[in-house]
Parts: structure tokens; C-alpha cells; sequence
């Protein structure tokens, strides 16, 4: 892949525009294209500083977005706050930029690249948030895990099968996310992307978690309970509490095959 071409093309463009336009103080490129891992297929995925009243901002920088090759679809989208641009461009190419109005950045994050940088904010290391899990968030997404899991039985047991596959997947989710912390991965908040990314194994056992049909909701929540076993502190009374709600719901729910879904809550 050469700077000329697929998403790197975008790139070029979206750098050239950054550098052209007064009130855009930085441009910080994400995603595996930031850490130099992309491919042809990757998402562009940015963010901008920003110097003029948001709306303004939002509409000068859609609207470059849209010339930069021709457009399927865009969409405006509210991330914490920030304006987040979501551009589809015909040739299946993709561009997602944030637009950041606050007065420092307070560094570049670890995997960025500063493509663009008029104010110096992207100077030093930054550590946004997500970067680490805190021992609150691993505990909060353990809970999470093995409460998700009851709600499988729960479901598959009324018959709303769909309901269980939902469940199941909000589980494995979790389950991911304490993966890449057990891992010490940095963004661990975003699971499974996190681990693949890093090139590192999935969980042992997670294979046995997919449930082909609705029907193999519960025996794929039974194989997850093994795995968030190995991922989970029994000793804290919480989450042993609610993983034997879930295993004792397994068991009274077993013999009872989930059924067609049902518009029940």
C-alpha cells in the first residue's frame, strides 16, 4: 500500500485540508493506520483540534469530507459529547473524525500519530482514559459478565431465544474486555479488538461459546461461564454471588430448550 492509494489517500487529503485551514490546531491519526499496522481495507480513523464554534467546524469539515471522493453516506454522530463525522465513500473506504473544540489535548495517546500539529499539543505522550482498566473496571465488567450469563438462562428458559443470543453476546463482550486486561493491553475497554490487534490469543475455550442457533444459546453460555472462571475473583463476594446465580440458573433451565422469541421482558 503506498501514501496514493486506499486509505492512505484519505489520509494525504485529510492532512492537506488540516494544514490549510486556520482553525484546525492538530490532526491525530488512530486506529491501525496510527500504529502503522493498516491495510488496504482499514478505516481512517482521526480526530481534530479545533478553534471555531462547533457547528461551523461540523459543516466546514463535513463538507470537506464529502469532496474528498465521491459519497454514499454520511452521518453526524455524538460521542461523548464531541462531534464524530462518519463518512462512507463509495469505494467502501471509511472515514471517522472527531472533532475535538476543548484547549488542550493533553498529548498524543499511546498507538496515534500526529499527522498535523500547529499548536504543539501533540508533543508529548497523553494518557486518555481508556487506556488502562482500573481494578473498578474489571470488577464492574466480571459483574456485568456473569449477570449477562443469567439472563441467558432467563431468556432461553421463557423461550425468547433471541433474547438468550443477545445475552450471550453481551457476556462474551465482557468477557473480552477482562481478557485484554488479564493481557495488561492497553485499551482493554475495547475487547476483542484490542486482542486481535495486539496478535494476541482469544481466551481458552471462547471457541465453544458460538451459538450456531438459537437453540445452543444455553450450552454456549455454559462453555462462557468456563471461561470468565479463569477471568473472574471468586474470592469477591459480589461476583461470587451473582456466578452462582447464573450457574444455579443453568442448571434449572437446562432441560428447557429455548423456544421461538417472544415479545417478552
Amino acid at each position: 500500500m503506498t501514501y496514493e492509494s486506499g486509505p492512505w489517500r484519505l489520509v494525504r487529503q485529510l492532512g492537506a485540508w488540516a494544514s490549510d485551514t486556520p482553525w484546525v490546531r492538530w490532526l491525530e491519526l488512530g486506529g491501525s493506520l496510527g500504529r502503522g499496522a493498516g491495510d488496504e481495507m482499514s478505516d481512517v480513523d482521526a480526530g481534530i483540534g479545533i478553534s471555531l464554534a462547533p457547528a461551523e467546524a461540523r459543516a466546514a469539515a463535513l463538507a470537506a469530507a464529502r469532496g474528498f471522493a465521491p459519497v454514499a453516506a454520511s452521518f453526524v454522530q455524538q460521542l461523548d459529547g464531541l462531534d464524530h463525522l462518519m463518512v462512507q465513500y463509495r469505494d467502501g473506504r471509511q472515514l471517522s473524525l472527531v472533532l475535538d473544540p476543548r484547549p488542550d489535548r493533553g498529548g498524543l495517546p499511546p498507538g496515534s500519530k500526529a499527522m498535523f500539529d500547529r499548536t504543539g499539543e501533540l508533543a508529548a505522550p497523553g494518557q486518555p482514559g481508556p487506556l488502562t482498566a482500573s481494578a473498578d473496571d474489571v470488577r464492574e465488567w466480571a459483574f456485568l459478565a456473569w449477570w449477562d450469563l443469567a439472563d441467558v438462562a432467563k431468556h432461553a428458559k421463557r423461550g425468547s431465544a433471541w433474547r438468550a443470543i443477545e445475552a450471550l453476546h453481551e457476556a462474551r463482550t465482557m468477557a473480552w474486555r477482562l481478557h485484554a486486561a488479564a493481557l495488561d493491553l492497553d485499551y482493554p475497554v475495547f475487547g476483542a479488538v484490542t486482542v486481535v490487534n495486539a496478535k494476541r490469543p482469544a481466551p481458552e475455550g471462547l471457541d465453544r461459546t458460538l451459538a450456531g442457533t438459537p437453540e445452543q444459546a444455553l450450552p454456549a453460555a455454559i462453555a462462557l461461564a468456563d471461561v470468565l472462571d479463569r477471568l473472574t475473583d471468586r474470592d469477591d463476594p459480589d461476583i461470587a454471588g451473582i456466578r452462582d446465580h447464573a450457574l444455579s440458573s443453568f442448571r434449572s433451565t437446562a432441560t428447557t430448550p429455548a423456544g421461538p422469541p417472544t415479545p417478552s421482558r
